[in-house]
């Protein structure tokens, strides 16, 4: 099982995210649909297709399984602290952003957008992440991606910088 508390790839408030179902359930083991469910509507923290969309990432990035219609904890859930209070920022992430681009250019759906992503990441073997992935669907569809881009790399650096001063901390 993997420690979420110290030095993940991922960032805190997506380790709380993802521990959050799990915890409230006191489960390694939840149905798609509850993981779902306990995000999009317990907390609020967006429409179920985001909520997919991190399923999704924290999937790629070793946090979960997902076997069928079951979503399994790769870590130990009860071992998070998760703040008491703890709200998610609300604050539009890449892939938010990329995804209203795309559909503000296109007319595509959000849904339609995040179907693509998806086909696309599962294409590349899901060694893309999700949010870059939709910023690829972007550029090849002539959308001027520049500024997103270089956002996206600026926080990869910091979530570098991150990870390797939290391993040298441990």
């Amino acid at each position: 099982m993997r420690d979420l508390n110290s030095g993940v790839s991922l960032d805190r408030e997506k380790a709380f995210l993802v521990a959050t179902p799990f915890k409230k359930r006191g489960k390694t083991s939840l149905k798609i649909s509850d993981f779902i469910f306990a995000l999009s509507l317990d907390l609020k923290w967006g429409p179920p297709e985001k909520v997919r969309a991190l399923l999704r990432e924290a999937e790629a990035e070793g946090m979960v399984k997902m076997e069928g219609d079951m979503v399994n904890a790769v870590f130990d859930a009860a071992a998070v602290e998760v703040p008491m209070g703890f709200k998610p920022s609300t604050e539009e992430g890449i892939m938010d952003l990329g995804i209203r681009l795309i559909t503000s250019h296109t007319g595509m759906s959000r849904k339609e957008v995040i179907a693509l992503a998806n086909e696309k990441q599962d294409s590349l073997k899901k060694l893309v992440e999700l949010d870059a992935v939709v910023l690829l669907i972007a550029k090849e569809m002539g959308i001027d991606v520049e500024e997103l881009a270089s956002q996206a790399y600026e926080n990869l650096l910091t979530r570098c910088k991150n990870e390797k001063n939290s391993k040298q901390n441990t």
